[in-house]
């Protein structure tokens, strides 16, 4: 896997593999069950628990403690976690009007254009 951005986070090929394993789960997993759902004995068990840490500080995947240990679950799907991001990225701006207008100024697919004006009319009837 190629290095990618989620959420406007890069990521590397193992984190990939663990993001995509913890969005194919139907529930919270434990560092030893996402290690063995990874399939690859030579990986040590340490190594997936660093990048689970490193993506819990990322804020993509979250944790919590279930008995004597952690579990763990994707903070949210691919575009729920680039919502957040964009949320967080507003809220540590001094005027969130001015950085909406900025972006939305520098759309340039009007296909999109349409799809957020439609958006925010469904809102402002809610």
């Amino acid at each position: 896997m190629a290095r990618r951005l989620i959420a406007g986070r890069r990521v590397g090929d193992l984190e990939s593999e663990v993001l995509e394993q913890l969005w194919q789960a139907a529930d919270w997993l434990s560092g030893r069950e996402l290690w063995e759902r990874l399939g690859d004995e030579s990986r040590a068990y340490t190594t997936v628990m660093t990048i689970l840490s490193r993506l819990v500080d990322k804020g993509l995947v979250e944790r919590v403690e279930r008995g004597r240990g952690h579990v763990y679950r994707a903070a949210g799907d691919p575009d729920e976690l680039t919502a957040q991001a964009i949320s967080s990225l507003l809220a540590a701006t001094a005027d969130p009007s001015a950085a909406l207008a900025h972006f939305v100024d520098g759309l340039d697919d009007p296909k999109l254009v349409a799809e957020l004006a439609a958006l925010l009319e469904r809102v402002r009837q809610s």
